[in-house]
């Protein structure tokens, strides 16, 4: 009996250690994942309507081009310069491109800018979460201790939206604004438009700090708060 005890116990050893060597030899021999090229592109890229001028798209690639065009002596003569030359050319084509309507697969993980009607844009595919909104606000960004407690300095954040529909939108100033538009544009550009009886003390440098999901989670958060509008 200890005898076949010990036979099986040798098999199952050995069936192990052969297992263990095919594992390691396929992994040798599997081809790797290919590199991602550049030049395919992206097949999820979404229709766009143009949000600027063709011509002036196209005089404005042209220039962007026409900066490369000593590419290859500065290359030769001057390595860093090249480098820099093309890394700053191609931020403004991508910057170009966002102006023109374009939506890249990462939108959501790129800051927003101050750019209000691109960042609209850009939130439309975008599905926000307001509990996450919600730790945003109360958390690294600070948004409660302005707005909220006895002795807040901005708006109440309870009512927001209620406030916005039935007051904030009523006024001229605002004539043909949305409320995602005003949360935004309130947020990103908070001195384009400040509440009656209350100062521009808000932050202004948001912008560089949210990417477009924070963005949208905010949005969410501050959309739910319809109940009664103190200020």
């Amino acid at each position: 009996m200890k005898f076949k005890l010990r036979q099986t116990i040798f098999i199952a050893i050995i069936i192990g250690l052969l297992s263990i060597s095919s594992g390691l030899l396929l992994a040798q021999t599997e081809t790797p994942s290919p590199t991602p090229d550049p030049n395919i592109p992206t097949p999820t890229v979404r229709p766009v309507d143009l949000a600027c001028d063709l011509d002036s798209l196209r005089t404005e690639q042209k220039t962007l081009s026409e900066q490369l065009a000593t590419f290859d002596p500065d290359a030769e003569a001057n390595p860093g310069l090249a480098l820099d030359n093309l890394f700053k050319v191609g931020a403004a084509y991508q910057e170009l491109a966002l102006k023109c309507g374009y939506i890249p697969a990462d939108a959501a993980t790129r800051t927003v800018g101050t750019d209000v009607q691109r960042i609209l844009n850009t939130l439309g595919d975008i599905n926000g979460d307001p509990v996450n909104g919600q730790v945003l606000y109360n958390g690294d960004l600070g948004c409660s201790g302005c707005h909220e407690g006895a002795n807040h300095v901005g708006p109440a954040t309870e009512g927001t939206y209620t406030r916005i529909e039935e007051t904030r939108l009523n006024d001229p100033a605002l004539a043909g604004y949305t409320i995602e538009q005003y949360i935004v544009e309130s947020i990103v550009q908070p001195g384009h438009y400040v509440v009656p009886g209350h100062q521009n003390i808000m932050p202004n440098n948001f912008g560089d700090r949210l990417t477009a999901q924070d963005l949208a989670d905010l949005l969410l958060f501050l959309e739910s708060q319809d109940g009664p509008s103190p200020e």
